[in-house]
């Protein structure tokens, strides 16, 4: 009996482990149900619909609307940059053999980081300049 038991419970095992498990199949899985249930009630992230419904349109209701926006994707995208580090570190620590990386592969991926860092603030700091640029534009053309 308990042999019995046993090798259907490892033969359980092994089908689930036949299905690969990764963040972007279980994304694609999220995505699709999130396409069917676009009309879920009770969604308190929908600032825009909500600002729909009670026509305020006001410079002061489209700042909180980006605001909190904004902080929505901040966080998904921490989340996802999270989820992402967890799986690539699993598997390189399962994988065979194990990925092992040496201190001078780190140091120069350090180097590589920092050039792609100085880039990236600078493109940042293009991007603030214009959308100052375009906001008061916006604010003459309001007046």
């Amino acid at each position: 009996m308990a042999t019995s038991k046993y090798t259907q419970v490892l033969s359980e095992i092994e089908s689930l482990q036949a299905q690969p498990l990764s963040i972007i199949s279980l994304s694609e899985l999220i995505s699709s149900g999130a396409s069917q249930d676009n009309a879920a009630p009770g969604r308190s992230s929908d600032v825009s619909a909500l600002a729909a419904e009670n026509e305020g349109t006001s410079p002061a209701s489209l700042e909180a609307d980006l605001r909190h926006y904004k902080e929505l994707f901040s966080k998904l995208r921490f989340s996802y940059q999270e989820q992402v580090t967890k799986e690539k570190f699993l598997r390189s620590i399962v994988g065979d053999p194990p990925l092992i990386v040496e201190p001078a592969e780190n140091l120069e991926l350090e180097s590589q980081l920092a050039e792609v860092k100085t880039v990236l603030k600078e493109q940042k700091e293009g991007v603030a300049r214009m959308v100052g640029e375009l906001e008061e534009r916006g604010r003459k053309l309001a007046r």
